[in-house]
């Protein structure tokens, strides 16, 4: 990096300081009321290793909701003391968003995009400047304040996608990541479509050992959870919260009854539709090697189709939004009008504003403190829903678009996959 450039590059370091300096003594001060759930977990089972009875019982406070083999992976925390226990998730947070931070970086850079002011960041200070913007926005602050266990789910499903495939085959950390959390399991979806018959079975056998596992060292506690406390809605929260981007979310957010007809057609049409749509548009994209557009449609499928998603969820929402720019609009939009172009562009950057901000914090905003957010009135409701919404649109339409090109782009890709064998044996 030349040496004009390193004075500038500091502008970014500081700035990622403040923001993380900011995040974490809120988290670790205030917050982490989410991590407390998995430390009370994992300290059930430290100390009452055989005789756990209370594992999923009400105790005060927020309930375990996770299965039981998330409770063993707890209990790497629960040998601490719970404020050791959540600086070490902090940390592992921040280095998960270090991480996100280079791949949004290097893949925007393999496809011959730069980052404002990265002429004057230099390399590590860019990507330190989007480190700081990623923990700042909402998913993400959200995520260190609750300290939640969202980014280390990330962390699994990105190193099984991106790593080789060599003598472990692709699925297992996928597996692991569902007997934790059981959405993961969705990213099944790009294994199928791109026809990985072993990485398909090895994710299903993964899974399937972290429930076996379950049942052979903690049995009272697997057959409570898998038989009682999965089923039980009072255990998950309020569909309705504005927290709650999914799909089903956002329709409940209109002010439809729950279980009313016309709720249902709508939850479960979209659901049907954005899966057929993603999944054609991976086969589509794998031909292309745009792996990260693939993970970022299918982790916001995941979060359409889980009844609750909280906006804290959506650690994905920066590769989204790389791919969305990179692929979405560096690509697959280029043959479509100006007009459609700034359309989505809109869409998009409404989208993102919002969801930056976080839905929670709109509500509030929207209700000027009035009442509780469990029982808002429908402006600040519908006002909250707006981002989730359209950032669902601009999906739609992304994979539209793909779906409607798709024999033009596997015609490139088949041409392009021709030339470079051609080079490949040029002497």
């Amino acid at each position: 990096m030349p040496k004009t450039r390193a004075p500038f590059a500091w502008v970014g370091f500081v700035f990622l300081a403040v923001v993380v300096w900011l995040i974490s003594f809120d988290s670790l001060t205030r917050g982490g009321i989410d991590f407390s759930v998995y430390w009370r977990g994992g300290h059930t089972l430290v100390h009452g290793w055989g005789s756990v009875t209370d594992l999923y019982t009400f105790q005060g406070g927020l309930p375990f909701t996770y299965p039981p083999f998330a409770a063993m992976i707890f209990m790497i925390f629960g040998i601490f003391p719970e404020k050791i226990g959540a600086l070490l998730m902090v940390l592992l947070i921040l280095g998960m968003a270090w991480w996100v931070s280079k791949l949004v970086y290097d893949y925007a850079h393999q496809r011959g995009k730069t980052f404002p002011l990265e002429k004057y960041l230099g390399h590590s200070g860019t990507i330190a400047t989007i480190m700081g913007v990623i923990v700042a926005s909402g998913p993400w602050w959200s995520t260190l304040g609750l300290t939640q266990i969202n980014a280390l789910i990330m962390l699994l499903v990105l190193a099984d996608l991106l790593r080789p495939a060599t003598r472990v085959p692709r699925g297992v950390l996928i597996g692991v990541a569902g007997g934790i959390k059981l959405t993961p399991l969705a990213f099944g979806l790009i294994l199928l479509m791109r026809k990985d018959v072993k990485g398909v079975i090895t994710l299903g056998l993964s899974f399937a050992a972290t429930i076996a596992l379950g049942f052979i060292l903690i049995p009272t506690e697997a057959h409570q959870f898998w038989f009682d406390a999965l089923s039980d809605p009072a255990r998950v929260g309020n569909l309705n919260y504005p927290d709650n981007i999914s799909i089903k979310g956002n329709v409940l957010h209109t002010g439809l009854p729950e279980h009313s007809p016309l709720a249902s057609l709508l939850v479960y049409g979209l659901i049907l539709i954005l899966l057929v749509g993603v999944a054609i548009a991976i086969a589509v994209m794998n031909r292309s090697d745009m792996l990260m557009s693939q993970i970022s449609l299918n982790a916001l499928l995941m979060i359409a189709m889980s009844p609750i998603s909280w906006s804290h969820h959506n650690t994905w929402l920066p590769l989204f939004l790389v791919a969305l720019w990179v692929d979405g609009f560096g690509t697959h939009f280029v043959g479509r009008g100006r007009g459609f172009r700034i359309t989505v562009a809109v869409l998009a950057w409404i989208a993102t504003l919002g969801l930056y901000i976080s839905p929670m914090r709109i509500a509030k905003m929207l209700n000027f403190g009035r009442a509780s957010l469990d029982f808002l009135p429908p402006l600040p409701l519908i006002g909250s829903a707006i981002p989730a919404t359209l950032m669902y649109l601009v999906a739609f339409i992304w994979v539209a678009v793909i779906i409607a090109d798709r024999h033009t782009w596997l015609a490139v890709a088949a041409k392009t996959r021709v030339a470079s064998v051609k080079a490949d044996r040029i002497p």
